[in-house]
């Protein structure tokens, strides 16, 4: 039989090997179709696919012997080393007709397994530029050596391959990004479903106006603000920032608003407050994230207040009419220390005048020239606005906000808080 001949007859099974892989849709179970078929197909009594391992860079043996059930990932090649190792680093096929005399070959695979591997035949899995992994077909049958007509179609077979693989690949992580997102989804639901959305009426707070909104960077925010009756005519309002961004930070800031909640009661200041969670934070906090914070008491009747200062952004007074102030800035950021030092300020808003508590994200929010909004630019966006309820402010301050940073990614949570004194 010629070689011509020969070769036409053995490209049929691989075309059908080739249709049956790219229907697989699992890793392990493309690796035994492949280890069980393409032996004998190419002829060989043996038959391993190597991939490498992300951490250490070793590659993992997936082999199949003769008549023996195949085994996926049960033994190693130290990174570079072997002939699997050079075909791997260069790029290119390698047929070895006798190992015995090739300095290469990694000879411990066979005293593990007891093997005898005599010829081999190893190609690179390309992906463009990348390798992916090697398959290798050892000890020829009906033929002293590998010829260079399964080189050819053993580097033909080795590119099929690397395309099941990647595939596999490409929807493995797709599912895993779908699961990921999935989970993130049901994360920012229940982080939204934390915050109030029902704002104070003039009945239940005939004195001020109050409003808040949050604009997560990502799908979970580290952010929070909150707002509940304290006693009758005392609300308590709340606005952190927690540091770093995702599932920690959203947990943090989860547990922060249910221990202001728990131990916000009656008779307590909010430099109480503020100490007693801070102490549970600090006890218990593996993570080493912190919440910078402003906590209140507000009259809901008359507008005065005071409110506990933990190292975060000083508030901004609006009034009915001239230019905006910052209030003064004090206090630590809790979570770190158990006895951390926090400010306190009081505040008696006047008819028209509203207090704009914000987290960093506004005035952190860069521009694709990575310029800082500012509190300079924070200043002009309240300037002239007294005829406007706290919700308007919050608006216009945003969408300042969003007109500064234009096309450029947002790189933190924007939550803004204002309470006004009715007129």
């Amino acid at each position: 039989m010629s070689t011509t001949k020969q070769q036409e007859v053995d490209y049929g099974p691989l075309f059908r090997l080739a249709g049956e892989m790219g229907r697989e849709a699992d890793l392990s179970g493309l690796l035994l179709m492949i280890l069980e078929k393409s032996r004998p197909w190419i002829q060989a009594e043996a038959c391993s696919i190597f991939l490498p391992e992300e951490e250490t860079g070793e590659l993992v043996i997936h082999s199949a012997q003769g008549d023996s059930t195949p085994q996926l990932g049960t033994l190693r090649v130290p990174k570079g080393q072997g002939i699997v190792g050079t075909a791997m680093k260069e790029r290119k096929t390698i047929r070895v007709d006798d190992v015995s005399k090739d300095p290469r070959f990694y000879s411990k695979a066979d005293e593990k397994t007891g093997w005898k591997t005599k010829a081999l035949l190893a190609s690179p899995l390309l992906d463009g530029g990348e390798c992916v992994g090697v398959i290798e077909f050892l000890n020829p049958i009906g033929r002293s050596a590998f010829t260079s007509g399964d080189e050819t179609m053993v580097e033909y077979f080795a590119g099929l391959v690397a395309a099941a693989l990647v595939r596999i690949r490409a929807h493995k992580a797709a599912l895993e990004r779908a699961a990921v997102q999935r989970d993130l989804d049901l994360a920012r639901e229940l982080q939204g479903g934390l915050l109030p959305k029902v704002f104070p009426t003039r009945e239940e707070a005939p004195g001020i106006e109050l409003f808040a909104r949050l604009e997560p960077a990502k799908e979970v925010s580290g952010d929070l603000y909150d707002f509940f009756t304290i006693e009758p005519g005392k609300m308590c309002f709340v606005v952190g920032d927690v540091s770093g961004k995702g599932i920690a930070a959203g947990i943090f800031m989860a547990v922060t608003r249910t221990l202001i909640r728990a131990n916000a009661v009656p008779g307590r200041s909010p430099l109480e407050i503020m100490n007693r969670v801070n102490a549970q934070l600090a006890k218990e906090n593996q993570a080493s994230l912190f919440v910078t914070m402003i906590l209140g008491i507000v009259d809901t009747a008359t507008g005065r207040m005071v409110y506990g200062q933990g190292g975060h952004n000083p508030p901004i007074l609006v009034p009915a009419q001239g230019k905006p102030t910052y209030e003064p800035a004090g206090g630590m950021p809790l979570g770190v220390f158990e006895d951390a030092k926090f400010g306190e300020q009081e505040l008696h808003l006047k008819p028209g005048e509203t207090l704009l508590v914000y987290t960093d994200g506004v005035t952190e929010a860069m521009n694709q020239a990575k310029d800082l909004f500012g509190e300079d630019r924070l200043e002009k966006a309240v300037t002239g606005v007294a005829d406007l309820s706290p919700e308007k402010i919050a608006e216009r301050v945003i969408e300042q906000v969003e007109g500064f940073v234009l096309e450029a990614e947002r790189s933190d949570d924007i939550t803004l808080l204002a309470i006004q004194r009715r007129k």
